[in-house]
Parts: structure tokens; sequence; C-alpha cells
């Protein structure tokens, strides 16, 4: 089976995703998560793709970090 374009940013995603949650969940802002999930999504906008997934991912991200960010931790 072949992975179509829109996957494989998904999956990509997903597995940063991932590592921002063990971030998050050891009490760590997950910054560079959060930038790189954006770039994605900028990207596959871009390329003329548009993944709820992903915008779910950076949204999630970026809720948790700005938790953070309001409790004083910094990038």
């Amino acid at each position: 089976m072949k992975m179509t374009t829109e996957q494989a940013f998904e999956t990509v995603s997903k597995i940063i995703f991932d590592r921002a949650c063990q971030l998050i969940i050891g009490g760590n802002p997950a910054f560079e998560s959060e930038k790189c999930l954006f770039h994605i999504e900028m990207v596959m906008q871009e390329w003329g793709y548009k993944s709820a997934v992903v915008a779910e991912y950076c949204d999630s991200v970026k809720e948790e970090n700005d938790n953070m960010r309001e409790m004083g931790i910094e990038e």
C-alpha cells in the first residue's frame, strides 16, 4: 500500500506530537515540537494540503506550551 503525501505529513506530525506529549507529561515544555508542527502545517498549506489531524496536533501542543508560558517558562 502506497502512502499519500498527506498521510506522510500526518505520520511525521504524529511522531513529533508523541514526543511533545512525552515532554509535557514530564513537566517540560515542547516549544521546538510546537514550531516544527506549525512549520509542517504551513508547508502542507503551501503544497495545497490541509489536515485536521495536523491542525489538532498544532493546537494541542500550543495550548500546553501556552500553559507553560503562563507559568513563566520561557523558550
